[in-house]
Order: C-alpha cells, then structure tokens, then sequence
C-alpha cells in the first residue's frame, strides 16, 4: 500500500478513511432504505467482496502510473487516475450477497430509492 499511499500523498489513516467513504458510498449505491444500507455495511461477506474488487482496482491504478515517472505528475493528477479506477466498482454488484438483504420496495410502479430524496 505505501505505493499507493505515496502517490496520493496521504497517511495511511487518510487512506482508511478514503476507503471506508468509498465502500460506504457503494452500500448507498446498491441499497433503497437506510436499513438496507446498514446491514450491506456491516456485512462481513459484502465487505470481504468488496475488499477484494477493490484490490484490483488498486492493481489496475499501480500498473497505470509505474510508467509515469515525470515529475510535472502531482498527487492530484494520481487521484484522479485512482478515482477513475475504483469508479468501476459502482457498476458491479455481488448479488448473490445482496439479494437476502436488498429487497426492493414498490409502491405502485415507483421503486423508492433513498438517493432519490437528495
């Protein structure tokens, strides 16, 4: 991780945190109500999923910027390369591990969904 680390410019706290407010920002993306979003997020075997996904995102963002050894590349031009990467984990979803839990909620033909009260 220090490579990563490094090429963000930030602490490996900085770092957890980063990556609590992405995984967090995913079980809002796959989820419809707030108790729905809480069981994802404590879900052992989601979050193991998602650790792993996300792992090769990482790996996809270090074989990215190894060639890049310019020194005009700055921290934020590597957070947004690292942005980009993990962003391919919004359009996948384990629903095997998801289906006990997401259960969509109809009301007439409207699913209800809590982003859409942002």
């Amino acid at each position: 991780m220090t490579t990563i680390h490094s090429k963000l410019a930030i602490t490996p706290e900085q770092y957890e945190s980063m990556i609590f407010n992405l995984y967090s920002n995913w079980c809002i993306s796959v989820t419809t109500t707030e108790r729905q979003f809480q069981q994802v997020l404590a879900n052992s075997s989601v979050n193991a999923w998602f650790r792993i996904e996300l792992t090769k995102c990482e790996a996809e963002f270090i074989n990215l910027t190894k060639i890049y050894t310019n020194p005009n590349v700055t921290a934020s031009d590597y957070n947004k390369c690292y942005s980009e990467c993990t962003l391919n984990l919004f359009n996948i979803r384990p629903m095997p591990l998801l289906a006990p839990i997401v259960k969509r909620k109809v009301k007439g033909t409207r699913v209800l969904n809590i982003l859409s009260q942002n």
